[in-house]
């Protein structure tokens, strides 16, 4: 890894750490949308994964009072777990990168929702409020299968986790031991096909004091900052990046 290499990925983890520490989820997928108009998506898998762990791990662990274990146990993982399976299915007959189009596009429509919630919250209702059960598990294995292919299905399932756990500090505690379980198993995979390995792990490594600085920076916005206002504002770079990736895949 070079030098300017480091700096990069360094600014794109970093944003991504403070970005899931401030709101629980979004962190992934904001720092694919970025570092992957410079680098591979299953390389980039490779380098954030284990330190997303880590990260997962210390916000569990900080938050481990407030963790809603019973609707994680029950309706949540099972419906996401299983999407999952087909999603890391897919994932050894379609390459991320050859995919990075349809990337862009979720990336897209996931900032386009989000904007969307924002201003129906504003005015008194919400995106998704009547939901019928059934569509809510459909949403939650849709998670899955687009964390099995990319890692970043956190949005989906913050869509319908967020309406089951209305506490912010209860939603990000339960939502890091969700991403520690599914991360777990996407590393696996990745594993096993060669992308995480003694030189991705070294690269990791160096990668540390970023993600430790967005932690910290995350945890002092999480406690003062308006979460509705922060969360369009993520929404907001979340369509931009996602239109200059989809332009990049579709000129390349």
């Amino acid at each position: 890894m070079t030098t300017d290499d480091l700096l990069l990925l360094s600014a794109v983890l970093g944003a991504g750490a403070f970005v899931e520490a401030v709101a629980g989820f979004g962190g992934t997928v904001l720092a694919l949308s970025l570092g992957a108009r410079w680098f591979g998506i299953e390389p980039l898998l490779a380098w954030f994964l284990p330190l997303n762990l880590g990260l997962s791990l210390a916000l569990a662990l900080r938050g481990r009072r407030a963790i809603a274990w019973r609707a994680l146990g029950v309706s949540i993982l099972p419906m996401i777990l299983l999407g999952l399976a087909g999603g890391t299915a897919l994932a050894w007959v379609i390459e991320a990168d050859g995919a990075r189009a349809l990337f862009a596009g979720l990336v897209i429509v996931v900032a386009v929702l989000e904007i969307l919630a924002q201003v129906r919250a504003a005015h008194g209702t919400t995106l998704m409020g009547g939901l019928p059960p059934s569509a809510q598990r459909g949403l939650l294995l849709g998670a899955g299968v687009v964390h099995g292919l990319f890692a970043t299905g956190g949005p989906l399932a913050v869509a319908v986790i967020a309406r089951m756990l209305p506490s912010k500090t209860t939603l990000r505690s339960t939502l890091a031991v969700m991403w520690f379980v599914l991360n777990v198993i996407v590393i696996a995979r990745l594993s096993v096909r060669g992308h995480v390995d003694l030189a991705s792990l070294r690269g990791s490594l160096q990668l540390v004091p970023a993600m430790a600085a967005g932690l910290v920076l995350g945890e002092l916005v999480h406690v003062r900052v308006s979460e509705r206002a922060f969360r369009g504002a993520v929404a907001g770079l979340l369509l931009v990046t996602g239109a200059l990736l989809l332009h990049a895949s579709l000129t390349r």
